[in-house]
């Protein structure tokens, strides 16, 4: 059975809502890795080099952690991409394991096990969360409407 011209309409629009709650997202997520992570007293990292050896500092704990914010965002992004209904769950898992880095006031150094004072989040750690943020509410924004376009075809 063919659209009609309003669901034609409404396809479209939900589709450029989609490409532009994903090109913003990895877009913020593409431009962090170009900036400071986080400062510490004596140093700083880049979001570059969190992404790259977060996921081995996550074996020691504490604030290395949020790095399993990044593939909850990745899940979020495939799954909004695949058009399904829980993107959304998945980007509000990485938005609060992502803000989470802020409650942390250590984190681990270097290789040798040596953990420094995080002094302050940089530009990168904003730039990140903003990302899983914008994973987050744009794919419950479509949930929602697909969940009201459901409910008024079925009225």
């Amino acid at each position: 059975m063919p659209f009609s011209d309003d669901e034609q309409i409404v396809i479209e629009k939900k589709s450029k809502i989609k490409t532009t709650v994903l090109m913003v997202s990895i877009g913020l997520f593409a431009f962090s890795l170009f900036n400071v992570a986080f400062y510490t007293e004596t140093d700083f990292r880049s979001s570059i080099e969190a992404l790259l050896m977060g996921w081995l500092a996550m074996l020691t704990g504490g604030a290395a952690m949020t790095w399993m914010a990044n593939p909850f965002l990745i899940v979020s992004w495939i799954f909004l991409v695949k058009n399904k209904k829980s993107a959304w769950i998945f980007g509000l898992i990485s938005s609060l394991i992502s803000i989470s880095f802020l409650k942390f006031h250590v984190i681990i150094e270097d290789e040798a096990g040596n953990y420094n004072v995080i002094s302050r989040a940089g530009l990168g750690f904003w730039l990140w969360f903003s990302s899983c943020l914008t994973a987050f509410v744009g794919s419950l924004i479509l949930s929602i409407i697909n969940y009201l376009d459901l409910k008024r075809m079925n009225n």
